[in-house]
């Protein structure tokens, strides 16, 4: 996990007032926005699925959270302080220990509905329950530790600190904390004998001889390895039928033990607070991104909290990088290229053009991913952002044709462009990828055009991966980058993307001259060879 975000300067930060807590996710639970349109599509096209893709599907509010953009900075702080106080390690162990808790909690649970005899599957409950009492404890004592260290904890660590302090001494909890107790003690007082003859086994009580457990444990011990100091796994790990019966046998043996457990577990059957188990599934969304990100700093590369505007129209990016593309060159401890991106102005559209393969999908993926994860109050890839906060965003990347329709490429292209302009909004930001490249020249310059012109009008935010490179010029709203090869070999590229007058000719002409096809290269070689001829 990253140790710290470059930071930028945080204005209308959400005071610590002491409202009560609600989620982890939500400042304001009642005001949750509705999910973006075009969700997985844009997911997909960013690459964005990718980066989730850790979260477990049993957490349904963190996935439904990744589709879901904010539309207030006051919200967006409020999860940039969570993200920020998880890059303390300690608060990081505290959340991991209590997750794991949580984990085991889970298991039992499942085992205690699967097992195939009552007092079994009320045993495992009684361990189930022991787990989340623990988790719980764990969690509200941590919280209590580490957050006055912290310089900023942030209202939404400070909120949930409060609530667990309030939980954990409350009767309701003190009660259920109390009887489980006495229900263990009951249970781990009672003792029993094990008759095995041949194939036949039997419980009876023990009466007063001498306990040999430590005796034979003795005996053997010179036999034990040394190395190794494993603690014993306790029983309740260990589920199976042998054992399943051996308990039912020793009911019959204390019946006002077990007949305690019993109670106790029709009295407990919703022990579990609605508030802790939401924010079980919410902190997923934090920890996935975080351990997505974790590998890709170890390369070198920075992350920011954005300064986020709801009214200016500006982007603001510096050293920025495509989380996808990192992702996989860091496997092989390689940092990706990283790019500048700018809007100033009543600039609005980035028209980028260039060489193949040298970084245009790749610094167009990164424009829609840095506004996305803006949007959902994340921390983004680079050095600093200032950004507009855009009520969704919306992709149309080239795909391959469906054989399945019975429409061809160019009509698909027309249809998705269509829907993505049907749910556009002046706040809402486009990425357009390689988009009518099926069809002729003059019918993509007049389509492509059409549409860029619209989204100017709308007054929307994009970018638009393109070779025609003219259209970089065709308002002042529109802006041209140019991908970058090698001076001094035009066949190799830099991956690096430039802000710069876009002429196509420029890259055609130095490759023609790597490879002596310039008119000039052309007309000197020609005349040397008819210089020869004349000499033979």
């Amino acid at each position: 996990m990253p140790s710290s975000f470059i930071p930028v300067s945080q204005e209308d930060v959400v005071p610590t007032d002491g409202a009560p807590f609600e989620s982890i996710l939500w400042r304001d639970v009642a005001a949750i926005p509705a999910p973006a349109p075009l969700a997985d599509q844009v997911m997909h096209d960013l690459a964005l699925d990718q980066v989730f893709a850790a979260i477990e599907a049993d957490s349904p509010i963190s996935l439904t959270a990744l589709r879901t953009p904010l539309h207030s900075v006051k919200d967006i702080h409020y999860r940039h302080e969570i993200f920020e106080a998880l890059t303390s390690a300690e608060l990081r162990r505290i959340v991991d220990d209590f997750l794991r808790l949580i984990s085991q909690r889970n298991y039992r649970g499942h085992t205690s509905t699967s097992a195939r005899l009552p007092y079994e599957g009320q045993l495992w409950h009684l361990a189930e329950v022991e787990s989340h009492l623990s988790a719980l404890r764990t969690l509200q004592e941590g919280l209590a530790r580490i957050l006055p260290a912290l310089s900023a904890p942030g209202a939404g660590w400070s909120s949930l600190s409060r609530y667990l302090d309030s939980l954990c001494s409350s009767p309701t909890y003190s009660e259920l904390e109390q009887h489980t107790s006495r229900v263990r003690d009951a249970l781990s007082s009672t003792r029993y004998n094990a008759l095995i003859r041949s194939d036949k086994v039997s419980i009876a009580p023990r009466d007063d001889e001498a306990n040999m457990e430590e005796h034979v444990l003795a005996v053997f011990s010179r036999f034990s390895d040394a190395a190794i100091n494993h603690p014993p796994a306790s029983s309740h790990d260990r589920p199976g039928h042998i054992q399943g019966w051996m308990i039912e046998r020793a009911a019959l043996v204390y019946p006002q033990a077990f007949d305690e457990l019993a109670t106790y577990c029709a009295a407990t059957t919703e022990y579990r607070d609605p508030i802790l188990e939401r924010f079980i599934d919410e902190i997923h969304f934090y920890l996935s991104y975080l351990d997505y990100l974790a590998p890709i700093v170890q390369t070198g590369l920075t992350l920011c909290l954005p300064r986020i505007s709801e009214s200016v129209k500006t982007l603001d990016l510096t050293a920025g990088w495509d989380l996808a593309l990192a992702a996989r060159l860091s496997r092989d401890h390689i940092a990706a290229v990283t790019n500048n991106l700018s809007l100033v102005g009543q600039e609005r559209i980035l028209v980028i053009s260039g060489p193949n393969q040298g970084g245009k999908t790749t610094t167009a993926r990164m424009f829609g991913q840095v506004h996305h994860l803006a949007a959902l109050g994340c921390p983004v890839p680079g050095e600093h952002a200032e950004l507009f906060l855009c009520d969704h965003v919306l992709t149309v990347f080239d795909r391959v044709e469906d054989i399945d329709t019975l429409e061809g490429r160019l009509e698909a292209e027309v249809q998705r462009l269509r829907m993505v302009l049907d749910n556009a909004s002046e706040r809402s930001v486009v990425v357009i990828n390689e988009a009518f490249s099926s069809t002729s020249l003059h019918d993509a310059r007049i389509l492509l055009r059409d549409i860029l012109t619209k989204i100017s009008r709308l007054d929307a935010l994009a970018a638009c991966v393109t070779f025609i490179d003219e259209l970089s010029r065709l308002n002042d709203k529109t802006v041209s980058l140019v991908s970058n090869v090698a001076p001094e070999n035009p066949t190799v590229r830099t991956f690096t993307v430039t802000r710069r007058f876009a002429d196509g000719k420029v890259y055609a002409r130095a490759l023609a001259a790597t490879h002596g096809l310039t008119y000039e290269q052309i007309t000197a070689t020609l005349a040397d060879s008819r210089g020869k001829d004349e000499e033979q």
